[in-house]
């Protein structure tokens, strides 16, 4: 055991001398990669009447349960349209991202507060089928009809084979 001392004390030395000179010596699990829905989105276009209208089927079904009414947020739509975009390149519905990424990951990445983001995605149908789709679910009626969130960002594309994905993201601006 004492011969590995000199070694591990050569290695913090290392490592000190290195941060002075600009090198990173972060783990590759410390941060997460870029979200590859953030490229995606420059290469799709969602329609933004789209959008609108499921943030309004959602603000509806709100409404008709006594439940507060969410904002738009820039941010949550850019993470929400980026993921739809990521979705429909992928031809899969899924809140993790094509490269591992969480929402919470792309709120970060985007510079929003994490407190409270949440994620809903679904394919097929119209904004009021997706709201109705996501109302049927326990979990995501939960997340739907929760007042800890104040605001909301939606995302729509279709993909490659004509079917369309929805992703909603829920968050507090932690304000």
């Amino acid at each position: 055991m004492p011969a590995t001392r000199p070694l591990a004390a050569a290695l913090v030395l290392s490592m000190l001398s290195a941060c002075g000179q600009g090198v990173d010596l972060r783990m590759p699990w410390g941060q997460p990669e870029p979200p590859a829905e953030e490229a995606l989105a420059a290469s799709c276009q969602g329609d933004t009447a789209i959008a609108a209208q499921l943030d309004a089927a959602i603000n509806a079904a709100r409404q008709a349960e006594g439940k507060t009414l969410l904002d738009s947020a820039p941010l949550l739509t850019r993470i929400a349209q980026s993921h739809a975009c990521d979705m429909a390149a992928l031809g899969r519905v899924d809140v993790e991202g094509s490269n591992g990424s969480s929402v919470v990951d792309r709120a970060r990445a985007v510079g929003y507060p994490t407190c409270g983001v949440v994620q809903l995605v679904g394919r097929g149908g119209g904004p009021a089928d997706a709201v109705a789709n996501w109302l049927a679910r326990e979990a995501q009626r939960t997340e739907l009809l929760g007042q800890t969130s104040r605001q909301l960002g939606s995302g729509h594309a279709v993909g490659a084979d004509g079917a369309v994905y929805y992703s909603v993201v829920l968050g507090d601006s932690c304000g």
